[in-house]
């Protein structure tokens, strides 16, 4: 991308938009963002994930599952898993953060707010956080 320089109107001031396409991952900075890991499991590995999908890390076996609704979400996925990953493989996971509702990439299951807002409310080793920001 090639900047142009207006030498004409030297001296005159002017503004510059930007514009972001992109819905911001974080919400707030309190708690702060802790990673772990989650090792992925054969099925998941065969159809992958996406970024920031909420799921289930068994804590004894630190195996992923995708979340859905009435299950208890305690992990946020970091990265994409692509399609056909070793099976085994250690996939980085959002233990803690403040994190923005529109973000995420929620399991059909989670068809209204109410049940994204109370996703993460049961888990007792997380420390997730939703919110919807303002003007979203």
């Amino acid at each position: 991308m090639a900047t142009n320089i207006p030498y004409a109107d030297y001296g005159v001031p002017t503004v510059q938009h930007d514009a972001f396409t992109q819905v911001e991952l974080f919400a707030g900075d309190t708690p702060l963002v802790v990673t772990d890991y989650g090792v992925v499991t054969g099925a998941l590995a065969t159809s992958g994930i996406p970024a920031w999908t909420p799921v289930v890390v068994d804590p004894e076996t630190r195996a992923i599952s995708l979340a859905e609704y009435g299950q208890e979400a305690n992990a946020i996925t970091v990265v994409t898993l692509q399609p056909n990953a070793p099976a085994n493989s250690n996939l980085p996971v959002y233990k803690a953060g403040c994190f923005n509702i529109r973000a995420l990439n929620w399991d059909a299951s989670y068809d209204t707010d109410a049940k994204k807002f109370a996703a993460f409310a049961a888990a007792t080793d997380a420390q997730i956080y939703i919110k919807a920001p303002y003007g979203q």
